[in-house]
């Protein structure tokens, strides 16, 4: 680590040690954008929620950065989603692809949790309606079709 530090700090502002093994800086960054998945599929949710119980998006993503549901990624991609935003700058299939992988190291874990796999199944579905070239923000615009 020490001899590897002086291309660390050049390659990064923030360098993190999270462990002796061999992988688990792999593992802690699967950890990390699973967190951010489910996060994003929450927002989402919500913010399609807020859509249909006739509130309006932009204040109610206000209130919600000022209060306990705020989350850096959720105020990130829904306020270019409710401008309507959806060009990417992270792809609908980075998270898809990180979700699966996160459940799948997860279920080789022994451990299985009730959102990972929820969040991943989300933007699968995301995939199959075609938003895989988007921003994982178009999550509001899947989520916020009415059932039919």
């Amino acid at each position: 680590m020490a001899a590897a530090r002086p291309l660390l700090d050049a390659l990064s502002s923030r360098v993190f040690h999270v462990g002796d093994r061999v992988g688990d800086g792999a593992r802690t960054k699967l950890v990390n954008n699973l967190l951010a998945g489910i996060n994003l599929v929450g927002a989402a949710e919500a913010i399609a929620m807020a859509r249909a119980l006739g509130l309006d998006a932009a204040r109610t993503l206000d209130v919600i950065e000022q209060s306990s549901g705020q989350s850096w990624i959720g105020s990130d991609r829904m306020r270019r989603a409710i401008a309507g935003d959806f060009e990417p700058r992270a792809h609908m299939t980075l998270l898809r692809k990180d979700t699966a992988l996160a459940v799948q190291a997860a279920a080789a874990a022994g451990f299985e949790g009730p959102l990972g796999a929820a969040a991943r199944d989300v933007f699968a579905r995301a995939i199959e309606a075609g938003l895989a070239d988007l921003d994982d923000g178009a999550l509001l615009r899947l989520l916020s079709v009415p059932k039919g």
